[in-house]
């Protein structure tokens, strides 16, 4: 679209300025017919220039309407390629089928832990590099639309739509991540091999994920994962989104910095 108009307002100067020559049988006041004819080498400088603009960053690093669905398989994550400034992940996840309250042997004795098997459909994982001088300073949920999939009324276990922490988001500092849902006990445990840096939740537009890697998990049993020092720099980076109780289409906005 930029490259049209420019190619658009350059030829409507050369239409006037031309229609002037003609018509005053002489060139133009502030344009001689000699200067006139060497403009025609900048059309092409003009044009190149309308082209690279029309290649500028849009902020947007990933859209799966465009891009298509990011990996929901952790071990083989999606690759996004950050650039300093925005850079925002349009996407979306959508439960399986096959959710229970359940519990295992040496757990509650009622079966009160919500599992989700089939993660690869409300799985979201992506990797990215940051390079030495550059620094992750925020993931702001940009917009965030959850509808439940799987009601209050048919697991308990769940919660209400209301009383839920929201989508269960995690990073580390690797390509990949060893997590599955195949058994309750993997649903419920960490990465070992490729252990989480920083675990959350996402629930509200216009928070910073970021902040919730660097405060306190709010569940008990995972402590020690999240510390306020996090900081995302010089290496590479694994990101997870896993919403398993509904339906979520969301927008997160990855901001870069250049450091010294």
């Amino acid at each position: 679209m930029i490259f049209d108009l420019c190619l658009d307002n350059f030829i409507q100067f050369y239409i006037i300025a031309f229609y002037n020559v003609l018509k005053l049988q002489q060139p133009a006041n502030y344009l001689t017919m000699k200067t006139y004819l060497k403009l025609f080498p900048l059309l092409f400088l003009f044009l190149v220039a309308c082209n690279s603009s029309d290649d500028s960053y849009s902020g947007i690093a990933w859209d799966e309407e465009v891009d298509g669905e990011l990996s929901g398989d952790l071990l083989s994550p999606s690759f996004v390629s950050l650039q300093v400034g925005d850079n925002r992940i349009i996407g979306s996840s959508t439960p399986a089928e096959g959710a229970m309250c359940t519990t295992f042997e040496g757990g509650p004795p009622v079966p009160i832990i919500p599992y989700f098997p089939n993660h690869e459909s409300y799985v979201d994982v992506f990797s990215f590099n940051l390079s030495e001088n550059e620094r992750l300073v925020s993931i702001t949920v940009e917009s965030l639309d959850v509808s439940p999939f799987h009601n209050f009324e048919d697991f308990p276990c769940i919660g209400s739509f209301e009383e839920q922490n929201g989508a269960f988001v995690a990073i580390n500092n690797s390509d990949k991540i060893d997590w599955n849902s195949d058994n309750v006990i993997n649903f419920i445990s960490l990465p070992v091999t490729y252990p989480l840096i920083g675990i959350g939740f996402a629930k509200s537009v216009n928070e910073n994920i970021l902040n919730s890697f660097r405060q306190d998990f709010p569940l008990p049993g995972y402590e020690g994962v999240n510390n306020e020092n996090l900081d995302i720099s010089n290496g590479t980076y694994t990101f997870w989104w896993k919403e398993g109780a509904n339906n979520a289409d969301y927008t997160l906005n990855f901001v870069v910095e250049k450091i010294n």
